[in-house]
């Protein structure tokens, strides 16, 4: 961990947070009294990562200040690569590094074990990881025939398919892929083509914070991941 470089992804607009986000960057909205930025950052020094880039856009001076102000011991460096889509981001930010850096979201809490996704990453080393949680309709789900005779109901069903939740392990090696693509879908695609990509599932606690809904939502279980 200690040459693994963190990327967090800090630069969007927040719209959906709107009107908390029209002063304030998304990564510094508070939960449970403190930016969501700091929580994310607590989580990687958890697991030993001491390395931190972060990529900024929208309002990035606020983020500078904060991290000036709060992190007068963190080894860090900002990126500020303006109005711009991620993997426009990920390519200014590895310009300055040359390490395996982990890429995550700046609006995303979980208590997903990194320790055991950089081994599970070091056992498909040639690939690169992405890391998924599983998939909970919040409604009956129903299966209607033809005829519209209801075939099967299930309450809340968990999809076999998973959702993305981040947290990407790249190699040294894949900047030059990285440079050649001009978005994160193309690239994945193209990993999924190549068979050079691989999930590692996480099934304990995420947070992801788009909307107020989901604020209040992780201000009620932000503390099953920090006790």
């Amino acid at each position: 961990m200690n040459n693994l470089v963190a990327i967090i992804l800090c630069g969007g607009k927040g719209v959906r947070l709107r009107p908390l986000t029209n002063d304030t960057p998304k990564p510094l909205i508070h939960i449970d009294n403190k930016p969501i930025l700091s929580h994310v950052i607590k989580h990687l020094r958890s697991h030993g990562i001491k390395k931190f880039v972060i990529a900024t856009g929208y309002q990035s001076n606020k983020i500078k200040e904060f991290m000036e102000e709060t992190y007068v011991d963190l080894d860090y460096k900002l990126v500020d690569s303006g109005d711009t889509g991620i993997l426009a981001r990920v390519k200014d930010c590895i310009k300055g590094i040359n390490s395996d850096f982990l890429l995550c979201y700046g609006d995303t809490i979980s208590d997903i074990n990194l320790t055991d996704l950089v081994k599970f990453h070091r056992k498909n080393s040639e690939s690169v990881t992405i890391s998924s949680f599983p998939i909970m309709i919040p409604f009956g789900v129903m299966e209607v025939d033809e005829n519209n005779n209801v075939k099967s109901f299930n309450e809340k069903p968990i999809l076999q398919n998973v959702m993305n939740i981040g947290y990407y392990y790249f190699n040294k090696e894949d900047y030059g892929m990285i440079d050649r693509n001009n978005g994160v879908i193309e690239l994945l695609n193209l990993l999924i083509k190549s068979q050079s990509l691989k999930c590692y599932k996480h099934n304990g606690i995420h947070i992801t914070i788009n909307t107020l809904a989901e604020l209040e939502i992780a201000n009620e279980n932000i503390k099953k991941i920090f006790k």
